[in-house]
């Protein structure tokens, strides 16, 4: 799956990171996640010949009804992390199972199992609320950078990240006078500047998902896999006041009516045939020089990978034990496991295609060109890419330290919460503090815990620390190992360093006021300064994430650093190649990339066909396996040959096919469509040979994974037998 979010727990490391868009270069035709605002600026010639059939208008059109307003940002939490598709008149929207996951868990129990049964609004009523889900919908979108790059130049890197701050928000608060939410955002590594409008709806509402046996068939095995068997959507439905307008969840709203939808084709597609996506790609670093991907390949990836696994073997061992349990962990193990795996096949990727030395390649033949310009000019940029080796190597001294550290705070629910009390530390001790605004405080942080206790379970915390301690106790050298450990050892009594972690862990949880709404409840009732600077858990994250700060530092400065370095190194590339058309790396801003249906040759002797159907399902089936379970009724449709008027010309349901499209995390759940603009599937995955296409792409491997539109209306019609849902699309003739 490409969700790839991860934005709750890459919150504290993001803190320290300077994030702007990477480099644009110049693209292969169908490479590029091109910027729908500038899709006037694509060869509609060449888009013409490979299918399309609409104009630049109709696609991204601020006047009238576009395409663009039939593609939605899903968002949660002050980020977005998936795209969704406006199917119907009553804003029905579609979007992947794995996008709507946590949505589904949210609603589930034991005795209301939604992973497990699927779930199927027959009427607005039976409609299941989504607190906290937003969706946003681009408005406009403006270039500003005459208000920035001008105000910031000469200045260094500190200065220059507070005057842009200072900028952006004087924007940001006068289009919230005009009723938008607006984004700045960087393009070119801080070449370029624009800003986004949104508007925003609040009320989201559950209204279809297929068990996970459809909707996540084939789990950790599949993922990154080609070929796939996946029925991966859900359904929500967008509400709005009575006037249509953005509101907060309330009884009296009414379903959203949008500008635009999107029309279904049923006609299905071949080899060779155009199609497009517009979603909202998180982030891509197509553009690093070889000492970047050397540090991915060798250290951040590996050692994300480290830590990922300690964290999902505890939840996978312990979810085995109770259906609660794994209901209670599903959304967070899930998400994790899509990184591990992720990150491992990044690094396996490009090794195998030597990213690194392709990288130097082009590096040489920069500096070639550098050299025609004259003396000066080259070594200009020969000092630029010493420097970039240097802020790497900077980098080097801390990078696995750093991702230990501050992951073993902030994949713990406790850990997170750990740091949002120190904020409040103070206050119990000051007397002033009191009435109302004592009240107010202690509320603040009961909300902020309620969400904690959701996806939060004792026993498998516990075990998760102790792997954590292990990870750092074994993979980092001495001198770099956290203090707290060191103490650990030091005090702890056990026969080797796992038993006394496994001491340690359990006597913090039970002496902790973190580790049960009721012991949270009963100090908060009478909060003391003291009892909390005793508490072992509050002090071991606080002095783990103080650790986590020192290496920070350095990591911080390096970034800052390679950060500049890019920015001349992009205004570089584009005087190299005046006349190229370059696009920026993806930013969660609405893209537009394009290609066609594409086969592939995975290595010698490998071909993948660019098609698979529900014969491949079957094919697959073993009851005794939870990720390959068939529910019973899709398995008697099948011996039936019950399709309805979901099937292909040759008799059978096609659930997945794949497309040379470019697309990233962030992607999930994008439209895929065909040259009318009509929709033939939703976009969820990459294929495991081209997962290194978040730094470099290899048109001969990169494919992107969709599941074909016809599979889902048969789940929905045939399968779930919800009508009324059918009922409201528009099926192209």
């Amino acid at each position: 799956m490409i969700k790839r979010n991860l934005s709750y727990y890459a919150a504290a490391i993001l803190f320290f990171v300077v994030t702007a868009v990477q480099p644009a270069k110049a693209a292969n035709p169908d490479e590029g996640m091109w910027l729908a605002n500038m899709v006037r600026q694509l060869n509609f010639e060449y888009l013409k010949q490979l299918g399309l059939e609409l104009s630049a208008e109709e696609i991204y059109n601020t006047e009238n009804a576009s395409l663009k307003d039939a593609v939605v940002q899903l968002y949660q939490g002050g980020s977005g992390f998936c795209t969704g598709e406006l199917v119907s008149p009553n804003g029905l929207m579609f979007t992947n199972h794995h996008c709507g996951y946590e949505a589904i868990v949210s609603q589930s129990t034991t005795e209301h199992n939604y992973i497990d049964d699927g779930f199927w609004a027959r009427s607005y009523a039976e409609e299941l609320p989504i607190p906290g889900l937003a969706i946003r919908i681009l408005y406009d979108a403006k270039d500003i950078t005459d208000s920035i790059a001008p105000k910031v130049e000469g200045l260094d890197m500190a200065q220059r990240r507070a005057k842009i701050t200072e900028i952006q928000n004087r924007i940001i608060a006068r289009y919230a006078e005009q009723g938008y939410e607006a984004e700045v955002k960087s393009m070119y590594y801080g070449n370029q500047y624009y800003v986004y409008l949104y508007q925003v709806y609040n009320d989201v509402r559950l209204t279809g998902a297929p068990p996970s046996s459809v909707g996540n068939y084939g789990g950790d095995t599949d993922n990154w896999m080609w070929p796939r068997h996946t029925g991966d959507f859900s359904i929500f439905r967008i509400y709005a006041d009575k006037s249509n307008n953005p509101a907060e969840y309330s009884a009296e709203n009414v379903p959203f009516r949008p500008k635009k939808f999107l029309k279904i084709s049923l006609d299905g597609y071949k080899e060779g045939d155009f199609t497009m996506i517009m979603g909202f790609p998180g982030s891509t670093e197509r553009y690093l020089t070889s000492f970047g991907m050397a540090e991915v390949v060798n250290e951040s990836n590996p050692a994300q990978v480290d830590v990922f696994k300690a964290v999902t073997d505890v939840m996978k061992s312990e979810s085995d034990k109770d259906e609660a349990v794994r209901i209670q962990l599903a959304a967070d193990y899930a998400q994790l496991m899509n990184g591990l795996k992720l990150y491992k096949t990044q690094v396996d990727g490009m090794r195998r295609m030597d990213a690194v030395g392709i990288k130097e390649a082009q590096e040489k033949e920069f500096m070639k060109w550098a050299k025609t310009q004259g003396k000066s000019t080259e070594e200009k940029y020969q000092a630029m890419f010493n420097n970039f080796e240097n802020a790497y190597k900077n980098l080097s001294t801390v990078n696995t330290e750093f991702y230990y550290k501050i992951y073993s705070v902030v994949l713990l629910p406790t850990g997170s919460f750990a740091l949002d009390f120190s904020e409040v530390e103070s206050l119990f001790g000051d007397e002033a503090l009191q009435g109302a605004e004592r009240t107010a405080v202690i509320d603040g942080i009961k909300e902020s815990a309620d969400g904690m206790w959701e996806s939060y379970n004792y026993e498998t915390e516990v075990k998760k620390m102790v792997a954590l301690l292990n990870l750092m106790h074994t993979k980092l050298p001495e001198a770099k190992q956290p203090q707290v450990i060191k103490d650990i050892l030091a005090k702890t009594k056990g026969a080797s360093a796992e038993e006394k972690f496994v001491t340690w862990s359990k006597n913090a949880f039970a002496k902790s006021v973190f580790t049960s709404k009721a012991k949270l409840d009963a100090y908060l009732a009478n909060p003391s300064e003291k009892k909390l600077t005793k508490d072992p858990l509050y002090n071991y994250y606080i002095s783990l994430y103080t650790d986590a700060q020192t290496a920070g530092s350095v990591f911080r400065a390096a970034n800052t650093e390679i950060s500049k370095l890019q920015r001349e190194y992009t205004a570089a590339l584009m005087q190299k190649d005046p006349k190229k058309n370059f696009y920026p790396d993806a930013n969660s801003t609405l893209r537009l990339t394009y290609g066609t249906v594409q086969d592939y040759e995975a290595r010698d002797a490998v071909h993948y066909h660019w098609q698979t159907t529900i014969d491949g399902v079957m094919e697959k089936r073993d009851n005794t396996d939870d990720e390959f379970k068939v529910p019973e009724k899709l398995y008697d449709l099948y011996k039936a040959r019950d399709y309805g008027r979901y099937a292909d010309k040759s008799g059978t349901v096609p659930v997945c096919f794949i497309s040379n499209l470019d697309i990233t995390g962030g992607n999930s759940g994008s439209p895929i469509m065909n040259g009318k603009g009509e929709l033939i599937g939703l976009a969820f995955d990459g294929n495991y040979e081209g997962t290194p296409g978040d730094y470099i792409v290899d048109p001969e491997l990169n494919r992107t994974i969709s599941v074909d539109i016809r599979y889902v209306l048969f789940i929905i019609d045939k399968y779930a037998g919800a009508s009324n849902l059918i009922n409201e699309l528009k099926i192209a003739k």
